[in-house]
């Protein structure tokens, strides 16, 4: 969003905070010519979490696969949500090995799932940045004996 690089500009985690709390409005946003590139990813991210949660597909990703791509993740979901695949690609923090959005969208043309190696989930947690709680969401190395 070139035309707005006046209050879009800068580290990508204090513009979602800025979002979050709504110093940056929505009208800002849509106001802008490129909105229409990004408006969908807007109305689905109010279901990121929930995306995130779910323990449905996950790919081991390798972006050699996507030559047209500049997309750099070492996961990627797919989720569907209103009766439309959308793809979450997710990348590990290196000092803190916990996992992070790198990028998500409703699928379009492209079905990027198309040649990566499908893992099966085994334990999966998320944590409450704000409180610090942590839910296991899915554990499969659980043993019942």
């Amino acid at each position: 969003m070139t035309d707005r690089t006046k209050i879009l500009f800068g580290d990508r985690a204090i513009l979602l905070q800025k979002i979050l709390s709504n110093i940056i409005t929505i009208n800002q946003i849509s106001s802008s010519r490129c909105y229409y590139e990004i408006k969908e990813r807007i109305d689905y991210l109010i279901y990121l979490e929930q995306i995130l949660d779910d323990n449905k597909t996950v790919f081991k990703y390798n972006p050699h696969l996507e030559i047209f791509s500049a997309i750099q993740a070492e996961f990627l979901m797919k989720n569907e949500v209103k009766s439309r695949n959308v793809f979450t690609f997710l990348s590990q923090d290196k000092s803190t090995g916990k996992y992070f959005c790198r990028s998500f969208f409703p699928q379009t043309d492209k079905d990027y799932s198309i040649g990566q190696t499908n893992w099966t989930l085994l334990y999966k947690k998320k944590i409450q940045k704000s409180t610090g709680i942590e839910t296991v969401l899915y554990d499969r190395l659980k043993k019942d004996f």
